[in-house]
């Protein structure tokens, strides 16, 4: 993605189906449980945690493991189907529906997650690596703000 670009998306973009796709593409085995738990996870528009979403998963009745919930959140983060963002003093994820490096903005009320294409960053990173002599090797930037909703 060009890093001057700052268009932003506010919903996750990937489908289960593609989502599944790109996992067996990768190698990776469709089981039942697994199928379930990303049909799960893109259908949120907000941040949640392991914790949401293995509760979530028990009121719909679907047996699943808690080590499960966490190999499978573990996996979606590795091939970027989910990124973490901070939710208080917890860790939770956020589907993420954009291929690439990118960057969030999260409703500190309503948990709302914006996905900020590209990097605002890059430029000053670069200046960083050229002042400093470090080779950056990854970064994240999450704004955490009140959304236009729950301004009202």
């Amino acid at each position: 993605m060009n890093s001057t670009n700052s268009n932003t998306n506010n919903h996750s973009a990937s489908t289960a189906p593609a989502v599944l796709r790109g996992l067996a593409s990768r190698g990776y085995s469709i089981t039942g449980q697994r199928r379930c738990l990303v049909e799960f996870i893109v259908s949120h528009s907000r941040h949640f945690t392991a914790e949401d979403l293995l509760n979530d998963l028990r009121d719909e009745g679907v047996k699943v493991g808690r080590a499960t919930v966490f190999r499978t959140l573990d996996l979606l983060e590795r091939t970027g189907y989910v990124g973490r963002v901070r939710d208080g003093e917890r860790m939770a994820y956020t589907a993420c529906g954009m291929e690439g490096h990118h960057h969030h903005l999260v409703c500190s009320s309503c948990g709302q997650v914006l996905h900020l294409e590209g990097c605002p960053v890059a430029g000053m990173l670069e200046e960083i690596q050229s002042r400093t002599g470090y080779r950056i090797q990854h970064h994240s930037l999450e704004v955490a703000g009140v959304c236009p909703s729950c301004q009202r």
